[in-house]
């Protein structure tokens, strides 16, 4: 590893709070013969945690195993008087671990280090065993994930594991196997999850794992605290304050369970009802246009206009804010384009550059002295000035959404850039019912379950997860696309959901009241 102003970052060494740690221990630990690994102790913070504990539990030393890869780190753990072993957890656990012992407890904050810094021959040995017990890691792995997963691995059957782990756990893809398997292999599953930052030094929400594998208390709670105060101020009471919900052993995101049992059943009920077109039935969806360089690719037209670039230049809506409502017309692009919004894009033939014309080709001599050509999109292409592009959008989705996520309408054929994404009907396919139908109360809920949350109310949505959604067509044809627009240009959401919930899903699905509340109580 680097040693460096970065060296914390690169090892992912940012260490627990003592407030997380004497709560995860005091949770795990139940007994005095609890056999106890600590697998990333760092300088020992959960070791201490267990010292402090032991004091008045009667912990006996030999039963704690702490595991630190960094020798100084390892030292300072040390002076708690437990077992610390010098070198790295994995090849700890193949050749102490694997298939020679189980623990009682096993707690820990895992590092976090992204694939491309997670140093070679211990990234091999992580993966091999990750295989080796039915996981498939890829170039997305974080190093976190291992330690997690190999840890449930070494616990025994009335095993407990209290960690703390990235809340991308609850909704990126590459954890999605392990939201399976967790949910699987644990009758108690409790996730802890904070509204504020607890790492003063990092801009990393967290989450507490409390997994149990045997318990009469079977199912999942998420508790969701302001802070770390409320953490330590309401101690293990706060375990109680929630209900538990089943487990549901798939690969779905966990941002569902912040529901409620009545919310969730309902969800499922609409989310197994045939009466509901899947997004898959209705259009394909797919990114927006990778230019690879807007400040050469986007212009706006007093440039085209100044370097005679009319008829290399395409129509594109290059930012989300630039659609307010739910169609652009023709007008509205004009419009944006006289106001100097950057919404034409550089898009000569496919030719050499010697066949293009005078114009084009002083403009893209201009961007390789700008050293344009040599970013790595373009200087992947064939000719880096010829952008690829493949069908043209009949609407626009959406990509990051504050309220909700909605879509637009395409009449003009204009571009879009990757900020949106773009979206085709499929044959037979009526695109104004479905863009009008796209904003009700079910669509809009079951949304807030498939994006993922990056902080800031922000929700973001990728092509894959726009896939996922499900719109209520039944009596789409009868809804107004330009009554829509207007609402959605002055901000009156609660008008269009209104309007749109009352042909779809009390007239066309038959809802009754309090379900239609229930939904918006999910979305809100």
């Amino acid at each position: 590893m680097k040693t460096n102003d970065g060296y914390d970052k690169l090892r992912g060494g940012y260490y627990t709070p003592a407030g997380i740690s004497d709560f995860i221990v005091k949770w795990a630990v139940r007994n005095q013969d609890d056999n106890i690994l600590e697998p990333s102790c760092g300088d020992g913070g959960f070791l201490s945690a267990i010292k402090r504990m032991g004091s008045c539990e009667g912990i006996k030393a030999h039963h704690v195993t702490g595991v630190e890869l960094v020798t100084t780190e390892a030292d300072k753990a040390s002076r708690y008087g437990f077992d610390v072993v010098k070198g790295d957890f994995f090849t700890y656990y193949r050749d102490e671990i694997e298939g020679k012992k189980t623990y009682d407890v096993i707690v820990g904050n895992p590092p976090f280090i992204r694939y491309q810094s997670f140093e070679g021959k211990y990234r091999k040995v992580a993966f091999e065993l990750m295989k080796k017990h039915g996981f498939h890691p890829n170039r997305l792995t974080n190093i976190w994930l291992p330690f997690l997963l190999l840890s449930c691995e070494a616990l025994g059957n009335k095993g407990r594991i209290g960690m703390v782990i990235p809340a991308e756990l609850f909704q990126v893809d590459y954890a999605a196997e392990a939201r399976n398997y967790l949910s699987t292999i644990f009758d108690n599953l409790v996730l802890i999850t904070f509204r504020k930052l607890v790492f003063a030094d990092i801009q990393q929400e967290v989450v507490l794992v409390l997994g149990e594998k045997s318990s009469q208390r079977k199912g999942i709670r998420v508790i969701e605290l302001e802070d770390l105060d409320e953490l330590i101020r309401r101690g293990q009471e706060c375990l109680e304050t929630v209900e538990t919900k089943d487990l549901d052993p798939s690969t779905d995101k966990w941002l569902k369970y912040f529901l409620s049992n009545e919310e969730l059943k309902l969800l499922h009920r609409l989310n197994e009802d045939d009466r509901i077109s899947n997004a898959t039935e209705l259009y394909k969806v797919n990114v927006g246009l990778v230019s690879g360089e807007n400040d050469f690719f986007l212009s706006d037209w007093k440039t085209v206009v100044a370097r005679q670039l009319e008829k290399d230049m395409k129509p594109i809506i290059s930012r989300s804010d630039q659609v307010k409502g739910v169609l652009l017309s023709a007008e509205e692009y004009n419009d944006l384009r006289n106001r100097g919004k950057r919404v034409s894009v550089f898009m000569p033939e496919d030719r050499p550059i010697e066949e293009l014309s005078q114009a084009a080709r002083d403009y893209i001599l201009w961007g390789e002295s700008k050293g344009y050509d040599n970013n790595y999109k373009c200087r992947i292409r064939k000719r880096w000035y010829v952008v690829p592009k493949s069908w043209t959008a009949d609407a626009f989705l959406i990509r990051q959404a504050n309220l909700y996520p909605k879509m637009i309408l395409n009449p003009t054929g204009a571009l879009v850039t990757d900020t949106l994404h773009k979206v085709q009907f499929l044959e037979g396919v009526n695109g104004n019912a479905v863009a009008s139908a796209f904003l009700n109360t079910y669509t809009l809920a079951l949304s807030e379950t498939l994006g993922r949350s990056y902080g800031g109310g922000v929700l973001t949505f990728e092509p894959g997860e726009m896939r996922k959604m499900r719109i209520p067509m039944r009596g789409a044809e009868k809804l107004d696309i330009h009554r829509i627009d207007s609402l959605q240009r002055k901000g009156l959401y609660e008008e269009i959901l209104s309007y749109t919930d009352e042909v779809l899903l009390y007239e066309g699905l038959g809802m009754c009241q309090s379900d239609v509340a229930l939904l918006h109580r999910i979305w809100k």
